[in-house]
């Protein structure tokens, strides 16, 4: 009997309850693994009215500041009522005057001299015409001597004279001929004479002039009405030629020169300007404030006090035109009306020169814009600008837009956005389009 096959079967066996004892106590197949998700930081994409702006900072300086400078001597005989520094003055209002006394003295003596230089001419002018009648005479007596002399001669000829009678006629036709040509040139004098004449009258005449504007700066009036910011003499005080008796700030306006980073500067114009500055044109700086301000850029003056903060309107003047070489900073220079006069109901105190503020200009509202957090935008190797969505399916898109200028923290989006969009704020890891995406939206409520 063969047994061969009999010894198969006991492993046999033992297999088989060797796997049906590992199917019963070993662990189930593995399961295959969930998706990966990745939490990301959200905002939706909303189209907004957008007002561009951009700030800087400087002190309040008057307008027009200007140096009363004494342009005479003497003693101070006069100040006006309640000048002292801080205080206003009108438009016209005599502040200062100067002892006068010698000034007076000074115009009174010129007009004397004046009367006698007058009176030097008229003497010459009645010498002329007396000097004319007598040349007339002399004239007259010089053809009478020459007529006797002739008759004299003819007798002598004759034998009816004697040449002793001659001689004597000739001596008196040389002495008359003398004669004559002394007045003659006694006459051709007088135009000399006259012109000196008149040039003395015309240097007492600026004589007086000098006196009299001399005089006249004995009086300082306030050319404008303004608060006086320093104050250097008194009453009876002496002083001289070239020293400042005052300083008197003009209370009708203040400017303050804003101190703009060109970065912010520069977005703020762009998106006020728009279509109407192409990137090819070149634009005269000098002009650049006139058109901001046709394009409606407008300016605003803040002051905080005393924990309160006051609004002034103001109005874009001109460019400083250089770069602060320490901060990097251009030079605006805005200006304000009235900046002394407080108003009580506004709570806005007045505008002090030295005051800090802040300057805002502030552009037109971009209506329906959309603008995107800087931390949001990316750049691709090309340099060309993307960022990042939750789209439909909570999976990441990436979506190339085209940006304009940086508003602040945010970038003007020109094209690629719509609205209603969700934006990614943080940046996904891994970046790749079409991961899972959990969408966490910012508490905003702090």
């Amino acid at each position: 009997m063969n047994l061969r096959p009999l010894l198969i079967l006991p492993p046999l066996a033992l297999g088989v309850i060797g796997f049906l004892w590992m199917t019963r106590t070993g662990q189930p197949p593995a399961a295959s693994e969930p998706e990966a998700s990745v939490a990301v930081r959200v905002m939706p994409v909303e189209p907004a009215a957008i007002i561009p702006s951009a700030e800087g900072y400087g002190r309040v300086e008057p307008a027009h500041r200007w140096s009363a400078v004494s342009q005479v001597e003497g003693r101070i005989t006069r100040l006006a009522e309640g000048l002292s520094e801080g205080s206003f003055v009108e438009a016209g209002t005599v502040i200062v005057e100067v002892d006068r006394t010698d000034y007076d003295l000074a115009v009174r003596k010129s007009k004397a001299n004046i009367a006698a230089a007058e009176a030097a001419l008229a003497e010459l002018d009645r010498k002329e015409a007396n000097t004319r009648k007598s040349l007339e005479i002399e004239q007259r007596t010089l053809a009478v001597a020459e007529t006797e002399y002739e008759r004299v001669k003819s007798l002598v000829a004759s034998g009816a004279s004697t040449q002793t009678a001659l001689n004597t006629a000739e001596k008196v036709l040389f002495a008359q001929q003398t004669g004559l040509t002394n007045v003659t040139n006694t006459l051709a004098l007088y135009p000399s004479q006259r012109a000196s004449n008149d040039a003395t009258l015309a240097v007492r005449q600026a004589e007086l002039a000098e006196a009299e504007r001399a005089l006249s700066k004995t009086t300082v009036t306030a050319p404008f009405r303004g608060r006086v910011d320093t104050l250097n003499v008194e009453p009876d005080q002496f002083v001289r030629t070239g020293e400042t008796l005052l300083t008197l700030d003009s209370a009708a306006t203040a400017e303050i020169t804003a101190e703009i980073a060109p970065r912010a500067f520069r977005a703020m114009a762009l998106a006020a300007m728009g279509e109407h500055l192409p990137v090819d044109v070149l634009v005269d700086t000098s002009h650049l404030t006139d058109l901001l301000q046709q394009r409606g850029v407008s300016a605003t003056i803040t002051i905080e006090m005393a924990g309160t903060s006051a609004e002034y309107a103001a109005r874009i003047l001109r460019l400083r035109g250089t770069v602060d070489s320490e901060t990097g900073t251009m030079g605006l220079v805005v200006q304000v009306d009235d900046p002394y006069l407080a108003d009580a109901s506004r709570g806005r105190p007045p505008l002090n020169p030295g005051s800090f503020v802040t300057v805002t200009l502030s552009a037109p509202p971009l209506k329906d814009a959309i603008a995107v957090p800087r931390t949001a935008l990316h750049l691709n190797d090309a340099g060309a600008s993307f960022v990042y969505l939750v789209d439909a399916d909570s999976r990441l898109e990436v979506r190339p837009i085209t940006t304009g200028p940086a508003l602040g923290g945010d970038v003007l989006v020109l094209d690629g956005l719509t609205g209603g969009e969700t934006l990614v704020l943080s940046t996904p890891s891994p970046s790749v389009p079409g991961i899972k995406l959990i969408p966490v939206t910012p508490d905003t409520s702090n």
